[in-house]
């Protein structure tokens, strides 16, 4: 679980030295202040992603306090997480004190980035042999390994962890240990270990917006939709401004294909966020999605007026954008503009060359060209979708696969559609359910009763539970009622015994 100083800057003694501080900059006046008051001023402002103010406290307290060893790993890890390494590790070699627990673990971190695990975990097991394998120093490097991924290293530590220590009733007192093992169990995918001791801490802390979020967040792993929307309700009754749940409550309905309620909640995040940059990305991509193609124009133009907080990979999606939403509106020339922009700063991307394929699926679907227009658009959009291909790692194929299918259906290019969905079957059949309902819808519109039957019988026989709700309710995603009464008529049959799918799978 990330922790936040949150609570530590309420602190009136903190507040204190803030007040000095601002005072101090904005008065142009000196003062002095302890090197630990200044990194805590140098943390709050990186919590609040004001870095440079960071910076410049930080500065300050390595200029009153050189051998500062706090100060100075702040400095250190600022510039790890700003790619520098080098300039790290010169800073790493001011600090006077190499047996300083803070330092040991910047250098296994430094290793960790540069992938000598074998290194940096041979200084983190002298230094648990050295602090007698204390629960706090075990909980420490279990969360570094967990911070980057690094399930096998964890793995080691948490049955570390399990060898020192009564793992059967500590977890009942220790807050800390429950929400390091929560951290451990929803980071490697295993919701259903983290969940009970979630409950454990929220039943001795009931008003917890964190662990209340975490709650929501490991019930979306599991896919419980329901259950996640209660636990962010929950922390929205605490704080119904805070940010965090915010972002997560429209992002389930985005899972959710309620694309309504979760504009209606990133309008929310707008007001109750300083960040407002991820907010309008979310809000363009939705009203795309809605083909509600101004509205998401005003939010990317939005975002370029702010193009110092956005980075040049925010800023590939947000041209992306634009150019799909230009030619959406039958503005290609302009559409172009932005899509050149795209390929000049990512074009050997898997993502960009989608975008560009979906830029000419929509320039294909448009009813107003001719058929040769729309056969030499949709071959300047298998040449982007295959480079798509070339530029994907082989355990993303299907869902770049699926990326593709989608892009055609979306336009009712069903020919192309379907290639994709049957190549996930041929390549990917242990995932080839995820591809069922469209093929058959696909199908129906190519008048091919064939292979539309056999996906319908493929559907009855695996998806029992989504062959029973076709033709009885409008699906959110597909309203279409030429659909829906062709599968009742066709189930009508079915229940009459006029058609046996069984000779079709």
């Amino acid at each position: 679980m990330n922790y936040d100083m949150s609570s530590y800057f309420e602190d009136p003694e903190f507040k204190e030295a803030l007040a000095r501080y601002e005072g101090m900059v904005e008065n142009h006046t000196p003062a002095y202040f302890e090197a630990d008051e200044l990194t805590d001023i140098a943390e709050y402002y990186a919590s609040k992603g004001r870095h440079k103010d960071a910076d410049k406290a930080i500065n300050l307290a390595i200029q009153l306090h050189p051998d500062n060893i706090d100060a100075l790993i702040f400095r250190a890890r600022s510039l790890m997480l700003l790619g520098k390494k080098e300039e790290a590790q010169m800073v790493m070699q001011l600090i006077n004190n190499p047996a300083d627990r803070e330092f040991r673990f910047l250098q296994a971190d430094l290793l960790i980035e540069e992938e000598h695990m074998e290194e940096a975990d041979k200084i983190l097991q002298q230094l648990a042999m050295e602090e007698e394998y204390e629960l706090d120093t075990l909980l420490d490097i279990i969360l570094d390994y967990v911070d980057v991924n690094q399930k096998e290293y964890a793995k080691k530590w948490i049955d570390c962890l399990f060898a020192h220590f009564d793992m059967q009733t500590l977890p009942e007192t220790n807050q800390r240990l429950r929400d390091v093992l929560c951290d451990y169990y929803s980071t490697f995918n295993k919701p259903d270990l983290a969940i009970p001791y979630l409950n454990m801490t929220l039943n001795e802390f009931p008003y917890s917006v964190q662990h209340w979020n975490e709650l929501g967040k490991c019930y979306l792993q599991q896919e419980q939709y329901e259950k996640a929307h209660e636990a962010f309700d929950f922390a929205l009754a605490i704080d119904e401004n805070n940010t965090e749940t915010l972002t997560l409550k429209a992002f389930l309905y985005s899972q959710t294909a309620n694309i309504k309620e979760s504009i209606n909640y990133y309008l929310r995040l707008e007001k109750a966020t300083e960040k407002k940059p991820p907010v309008y990305m979310a809000l363009a991509g939705l009203h795309f999605e809605m083909k509600d193609y101004e509205t998401a124009m005003k939010y990317t133009q939005k975002l370029l007026k702010q193009k110092q907080e956005i980075t040049a990979f925010e800023l590939t999606d947000i041209y992306s954008i634009a150019a799909l939403c230009h030619v959406a509106l039958g503005h290609p020339e302009e559409g172009y503009m932005y899509l050149d922009q795209v390929l000049k700063q990512n074009g050997n991307n898997a993502e960009t060359r989608i975008y560009a394929g979906q830029f000419f699926t929509i320039m294909a679907g448009s009813k107003d060209i001719s058929e040769e227009e729309r056969k030499n658009n949709i071959d300047k959009a298998e040449e982007q979708f295959n480079l798509a291909l070339e530029f994907t790692p082989k355990e993303e194929r299907m869902d770049i696969l699926f990326k593709i299918g989608s892009k055609y259906f979306d336009e009712h290019l069903f020919e192309y559609a379907n290639r994709y969905f049957e190549q996930i079957n041929k390549e990917f059949p242990h995932n080839a359910h995820s591809t069922y309902f469209f093929l058959i819808y696909g199908y129906l519109y190519l008048q091919q009763p064939g292979p539309f039957i056999h996906y319908l019988a493929k559907i009855n026989k695996e998806l029992p539970d989504t062959y029973a709700a076709l033709g009885v309710d409008e699906n959110a995603q597909f309203p279409d009622q030429l659909f829906n009464e062709a599968i009742r008529v066709i189930k009508d049959d079915i229940s009459k015994g006029k058609l046996n799918l069984n000779n079709y799978l």
